[in-house]
């Protein structure tokens, strides 16, 4: 896969890995899907890389043009959005996919068959719930994350209220991993 430099710490990843921004009308703005035209250029997800790089300085150098940087706290806040974009849609991906299994019971067994994965558990879920889950769970688990309440978890998974979710080792629940991270990272600010 090709490689891209983050714009602050010139560290290498895949476009997976950083974040493209690119200079729209309106600014410079994240282009979390990798599909808007122009010239991108690459942050490392990591908050030291983003305040570095959010310079105008190291902005315009990398857009070879004056650009204007957005305000980090409007930049986190897009983000973060687009972040919570992303785990929606590969929860729901999951789900269509069937390797998605809501609920302590069908979770439980899934662990069982299948090590590896990552459990999502609902915010609101009660605490011995999710302390009996992991006590099932045992370590045989890539991930583990708090995400939306029973209400929104349900209906990202087209079901009732679900307090636990495990999603099977497979590209998605990698990506899903990731993501999540994003997003705890995102909100330790």
């Amino acid at each position: 896969m090709p490689e891209r430099s983050c714009v602050s710490c010139r560290k290498k990843g895949t476009k997976e890995e950083l974040l493209r921004l690119v200079v729209g009308p309106s600014g410079v703005v994240i282009d979390y899907s990798g599909r808007l035209p122009g010239r991108g250029a690459y942050l490392c997800p990591e908050k030291s890389c983003i305040e570095k790089g959010l310079k105008e300085a190291a902005l315009s150098r990398a857009f070879k043009k004056r650009t204007t940087p957005p305000g980090l706290n409007d930049f986190y806040g897009e983000l973060e959005g687009k972040v919570q974009r992303k785990i929606n849609s590969l929860l729901g991906m999951a789900r269509k996919s069937g390797i998605a299994a809501a609920g302590f019971d069908a979770a439980s067994g899934a662990m069982e068959h299948y090590p590896g994965g990552v459990i999502v558990t609902a915010e609101d879920i009660a605490p011995n719930t999710e302390g009996k889950f992991m006590e099932t769970a045992d370590g045989k688990y890539a991930g583990f994350f708090r995400y939306s309440d029973k209400e929104g978890l349900g209906r990202l998974l087209g079901a009732d209220p679900v307090g636990v979710v495990y999603i099977k080792s497979s590209a998605l629940s990698i990506a899903l991993n990731r993501e999540m991270g994003r997003l705890i990272d995102i909100r330790r600010g």
